[in-house]
């Protein structure tokens, strides 16, 4: 099975930026991907490392791209962060974020927060201990993608379930003096799945994942949710920063079909046998 010329449940060697390019119009269900962060670790040599100048240029053309081959009812998922130098927090998240809207015709559906519940503390008296990264939600029609949020409820606690005998106030009424007033509607029902969940995540992190070689993998926690959230079976999921091949695990595990761009074939490789393990019953396509 393919798309275009790119050969489904593979990941493909090559510039990410130039093989986007070659994607067909309206081809892929949803993009879930934590490329390399700005000024950070190393991923090898076929990997040029941006400081945050020259990072926003770069990766602008991917959203560019992705506006083309994303479906309307598509999502794309962006796991990504910044960084502390010199004593100050660098803005070049916000800057992406800002330019993708404003140039791309993406546009952002929502941003979520994923509290580390393991990370190396900071250094120093001054700064405090970071335990979060940021998840942005990016959208081709506002209206048109899709979402199945009954499959991701969780259960509720119990103090929201003593919550829900009690009346809950509506909208603040202002009178006119400025002072409020509560309007009361009546109690509300459980919902018989669950509740929503919150736009803060609990992931675990990578340094969950014995020994796997990639210098900053992500947990399938991750992308598993966004992938049962957003799309069907046999749908396509891309990752175009595959890396040590999470997402296609993830991916393969709830049926979907997925699609890998990788400038390292070390990585590639490491992605096949991941596969390999996790599936063995399954005809895993080798590198070529």
């Amino acid at each position: 099975m393919k798309i275009g010329k790119f050969e489904l449940n593979k990941t493909h060697l090559g510039d990410t930026m130039k093989l986007a390019k070659e994607l067909p119009d309206n081809s892929v269900d949803l993009i879930v991907t934590s490329p390399p962060y700005a000024d950070t670790v190393s991923y090898g040599n076929e990997v040029k490392i941006l400081t945050p100048e020259q990072y926003v240029e770069w990766f602008l053309t991917l959203f560019e791209e992705a506006k083309r081959f994303l479906k309307d009812s598509g999502s794309f998922i962006l796991n990504i962060n910044d960084k502390s130098n010199n004593g100050e927090r660098s803005t070049y998240v916000f800057e992406l974020v800002y330019r993708i809207t404003k140039e791309t015709g993406l546009k952002l559906f929502d941003r979520y927060i994923w509290f580390k519940k393991s990370a190396l503390p900071m250094t120093g008296d001054k700064r405090l201990n970071d335990r979060i990264e940021y998840i942005f939600h990016f959208v081709k029609d506002s209206k048109k993608f899709k979402t199945f949020t009954d499959r991701i409820r969780v259960p509720y606690k119990e103090v929201s379930l003593k919550r829900f005998k009690n009346k809950v106030h509506g909208n603040d009424i202002i009178l006119p003096n400025g002072e409020t007033k509560l309007s009361q509607r009546g109690s509300s029902k459980p919902h018989p799945k669950g509740a929503k969940p919150t736009t803060v995540f609990r992931f675990d992190t990578g340094s969950a994942l014995r020994g796997l070689k990639h210098p900053a993998p992500f947990h399938p926690q991750l992308p598993e949710f966004f992938i049962d959230w957003l799309t069907n079976e046999g749908d396509v999921v891309l990752d175009p920063f595959m890396g040590g091949g999470t997402t296609a695990i993830a991916a393969k595990k709830l049926n979907r079909n997925f699609l890998g761009f990788e400038i390292n074939k070390e990585y590639i490789k490491m992605t096949e046998e991941r596969l390999k393990q996790e599936f063995p019953d399954k005809n895993i396509k080798e590198f070529s």
